[in-house]
């Protein structure tokens, strides 16, 4: 969409405060296109066709729709938006180039306060200076999380954009976040009622590894689902999903106590990042709730993980009640690429090329016994080879394997062959989501 110029700019802003006064129609219930050309003779204005048509665009967007944002998030390229003041260039995180300036900005606090408002108004949220912060679910799924003063020293919007087609655990695979071994181990502990927790830093990919995995889990299970913003979708049928209201006191830890009531197979926690969220979590996988319980936690690895929770409040005892930590991290790589120049005098020679990684670089089982904590690394990343690999067998979780298949360890080693092989023909018919799940659903254990 091209720049507007002074003179556009002026008909955007006054066509605006007339459409905001209800200047057209009932509702404002003309077409976009209908009250632009009436505004226009009004005023004495000529478009031509090309002005006129971009100019309906902008229009539309900012009238009905998030205005150049939603151009933004209609980029399936795009993992986040980054909106850090006025006057400043919004900024977008492209899952090819990393981080990149947008030609946009915003020139005024209520612009981007209205904007944010907008986007929150499906959940009954906004901004303003008694709540001068928010967090928020876009209708395509991206999360929201705005500021502005005196939370902000300028108005700051951050959008992640989750992907249209969640993340099958073959696809993690093919991308190499996770060994095809590892995968099959954790398709026979999800089976189990192994609880886990899945850590790693920001944007990481935690959430789109917690929502692979549960493909694993038996289709007519009920799964209850808390969370602060809506970001986990799952393809159970029996999922009742549980939102904090924190302006009536509903937080996290009412809604993870709640569910010991709610008779779930499973429970799962969006995040937990506070002493109360984290100790709330902790009682009921105490409580034995269910077949298991699973959360999301910021750490950068198992022993990180352990000693925060400790920090927050929780007894080394009973961090014995997780059974595996899942560790995935995301960092820069930079190698040396080969490139060859085009010309009369063609040569090769060498560019340095960063990449963002997202790996899998821990799977670690959880134990406590007299001599304390114990954390056992079952598969580790290696940086060298670039892969997950196996370091220890399962002590804990293979013994609720047992119980749960009816099979010795050596049955059992066949058994993560065989699931191993399957997970590689699923892999080569490229399923969505819900076709992956159809397909696990209906394999014989």
């Amino acid at each position: 969409m091209p720049e507007l110029s002074v003179q556009e700019a002026w008909l955007v802003k006054n066509f605006l405060s007339e459409f905001a006064e209800g200047a057209y129609g009932k509702g404002n219930s003309e077409p976009i296109e209908v009250a632009l050309k009436k505004f226009c003779e009004k005023n004495w204005v000529e478009l031509d066709d090309g002005q006129r048509e971009y100019l309906v665009k902008t229009l539309q967007l900012l009238a009905f729709e998030f205005g150049f944002l939603s151009i933004i998030l209609e980029d399936d390229n795009i993992e986040e938006v980054a909106v850090i003041g006025l006057h400043k260039p919004v900024y977008v995180f492209d899952r090819a180039f990393g981080w990149m300036k947008t030609n946009a900005f915003y020139s005024s606090e209520a612009a981007v306060k209205n904007a944010a408002n907008k986007m929150a108004r499906q959940i009954g949220r906004h901004l303003s200076l008694q709540n001068p912060k928010l967090n928020a679910v876009l209708p395509n799924g991206s999360r929201l999380n705005a500021c502005i003063e005196p939370a902000a020293m300028q108005p700051a919007i951050t959008i992640r954009k989750f992907r249209e087609k969640p993340f099958t655990p073959t696809e993690l695979v093919a991308n190499r976040t996770i060994s095809s071994e590892a995968i099959a181990f954790l398709w026979a502990a999800m089976q189990t009622d192994c609880s886990m927790l899945v850590c790693g830093n920001t944007g990481s990919g935690k959430t789109s590894t917690l929502n692979a995995l549960f493909c694993f889990v038996p289709k007519e299970e009920r799964i209850i689902v808390t969370e602060e913003t809506p970001e986990i979708n799952l393809p159970h049928e029996h999922m009742v999903k549980l939102v904090t209201v924190q302006n009536i006191g509903i937080g996290m830890s009412e809604l993870i106590e709640n569910t010991l009531r709610m008779r779930p197979d499973r429970v799962v926690v969006g995040e937990i990042r506070n002493r109360e969220e984290v100790n709330a979590f902790i009682d009921t996988l105490l409580a034995g709730q269910g077949k298991g319980c699973y959360a999301t936690f910021h750490a950068r690895s198992a022993k990180e993980a352990a000693l925060r929770m400790k920090k927050l409040g929780v007894m080394e005892m009973d961090l014995g009640a997780v059974d595996i930590i899942l560790v995935q991290k995301r960092w820069n790589s930079v190698r040396e690429k080969k490139v060859s120049a085009e010309g009369p005098f063609s040569q090769t020679f060498s560019q340095k090329v960063s990449a963002e990684v997202r790996r899998i670089t821990e799977i670690v089982e959880v134990s406590h016994s007299a001599e304390g904590l114990e954390l056992r690394t079952l598969f580790e990343f290696d940086h060298e080879k670039g892969m997950l690999v196996r370091k220890n067998r399962s002590s804990k979780v293979m013994e609720k394997m047992k119980i749960t298949f009816g099979l010795n360890e050596k049955q059992l080693g066949k058994l993560l062959k065989q699931r191993e092989k399957r997970l590689r023909l699923l892999q080569a018919k490229e399923p969505s989501l819900k076709e992956f799940f159809e397909e696990i659903s209906n394999e014989p254990d």
